[in-house]
């Protein structure tokens, strides 16, 4: 008949414990607004939000942006449900989960705040950097779960009153030129 030696058994389970960690209830990570758009030197702040299916005892991201358009303002603010974690990548976007853990919709992993430095447009993105072991999203008891991460983006604008002030110049330098005519 068919025998399997203890070690099999021992690898098949650990990696059907693993897998089964990773394949648990859905985790959706993402922006409050989808896109957003804000005038030049204007500061704005920006929520990370999670719906979290099984319960997290802590988690870490990368935010990606372009920073010739944007330009953090001081470190990010962690969620109330969360106590700042360290992050050696030095963006501070971790947090844990004590003395319980945490789940639910809309719950705020991070509050990022941003100047629009140059006139542009920039995705902001999240992510996880494998073999990082500050992140990820660590599910209570045991495993780490699959995010699905949504982006977002960020238009920077002339402020209204530039915009306004400019279209005045125009105007004038146009009525200039058609009285010389």
């Amino acid at each position: 008949m068919f025998s399997l030696k203890r070690e099999t058994v021992v690898v098949g389970l650990v990696a059907l414990v693993c897998l089964g960690g990773a394949a648990r209830g859905g985790l959706i990570v993402r922006f409050d607004t989808p896109e957003r758009t804000v005038g030049l030197g204007e500061v704005f702040t920006i929520d990370i939000l999670a719906d979290i299916g099984d319960p997290l005892v802590g988690w870490g991201v990368d935010l990606s942006f372009d920073p010739s358009i944007l330009s953090p303002i001081g470190p990010p603010a962690i969620g109330p449900s969360w106590l700042p974690a360290s992050a050696p990548d030095g963006d501070g976007l971790a947090g844990l989960a004590f003395p319980d853990s945490v789940s639910g919709a809309g719950v705020l992993l991070a509050s990022v705040t941003f100047s629009g430095v140059t006139l542009g447009e920039t995705d902001l993105m999240l992510s996880t950097t494998p073999g990082d072991l500050t992140e990820g999203f660590a599910l209570d008891p045991t495993g780490f779960a699959q995010p699905i991460f949504e982006s977002a983006r960020v238009y920077v604008v002339p402020e209204p009153a530039t915009g306004l002030l400019c279209a005045i110049v125009l105007s004038i330098i146009g009525l200039g030129r058609r009285r010389n005519w």
